[in-house]
């Protein structure tokens, strides 16, 4: 994770139930809840399905849970504590809005299979992204090679529109090309563009970094490897001592001195290495 990626520090967890039966249609965790979000939401359905009394909200170990209600589904949405619900409530609604307009048929005929509703994951995420991105960064495909057990996992969303979409997304990652260079060349949303991005970083299917600039400022986080020493030998570690985080990438080329393109290279194997990476205070962040 680098610091141009931000987790939506809100949003909990967002459900889907319907009203009917109390069969939960839909359900996304965000982030890590105290309470289970199943006991919050059988809660609900029990108050609001089978008691038949209006709850628009409540607050369970700190969390804010708001309640809205549609034709046929009931909507769920924990956030941290917050002062004002009014978005949130807003959003939930024009969600639940959405749902019912696309599903409508499959809600009056209901045959108890949830599965077709996966796809509307993309809808939410939209939304509420897992987390938002700066739009300089680059995603890079996570490879096989490189994966451990957790990396790629298979993401529940990715099925039938949605999967053909995020297929397409995937064709556009070439580890060169930047969100915003992603957006302008596809025909998607770009809310769209940037749901499926935050599953493909959800679920571990990419990395993002940093093109890097003339401007970049680096900080040195570890000793480089031998390998890396091997290869590029005492230039190597020059730069590397350099990368105290004030400078940019061209002083350090003036102090040094190397050809600009030639410390980009470098600079950019030793973050993928995790030798250096970007100033916090970096102005270049943009979030």
């Amino acid at each position: 994770m680098t610091d141009d990626v931000e987790e939506k520090p809100e949003v909990r967890y967002l459900s889907l139930i319907r009203k009917e039966g109390g069969e939960p249609v839909i359900g996304i965790p965000y982030r890590e809840m105290s309470v289970d979000p199943d006991l919050v939401a059988s809660f609900v359905i029990a108050v609001i399905i089978f008691e038949n009394r209006q709850l628009k909200s409540f607050i369970k170990e700190g969390y804010v849970v708001v309640i809205e209600e549609g034709e046929h589904v009931v909507g769920l949405l924990i956030v941290d504590r917050i002062d004002d619900d009014v978005p949130y409530r807003t959003a939930l609604n024009q969600i639940i809005s959405k749902f019912e307009s696309t599903y409508e048929n499959q809600m009056i005929t209901w045959k108890g299979d949830i599965r077709p509703f996966r796809e509307f994951a993309l809808e939410i995420l939209q939304v509420y992204p897992y987390r938002t991105f700066s739009l300089k960064m680059i995603p890079k495909l996570v490879t096989k090679s490189d994966a451990t057990p957790d990396n790629q996992a298979p993401i529940p969303w990715s099925v039938g529109e949605t999967d053909e979409k995020l297929q397409i997304v995937l064709g556009y990652i070439n580890g060169k090309r930047t969100i915003e260079e992603i957006m302008n060349q596809s025909e998607f949303e770009d809310s769209e563009i940037l749901a499926i991005l935050s599953m493909l970083d959800k679920y571990k299917w990419i990395t993002l970094t940093r093109k890097l600039e003339d401007s970049s400022m680096l900080l040195k986080i570890m000793e480089p490897p031998k390998f890396l020493v091997g290869v590029y030998g005492e230039q190597l570690t020059a730069i590397v001592e350099q990368c105290d985080g004030t400078k940019s990438l061209a002083t350090i080329c003036e102090i040094l001195p190397y050809n600009i393109e030639a410390v980009k290279l470098v600079a950019k194997n030793l973050i993928d290495a995790g030798v250096l990476g970007y100033n916090t205070d970096d102005k270049e962040v943009e979030l």
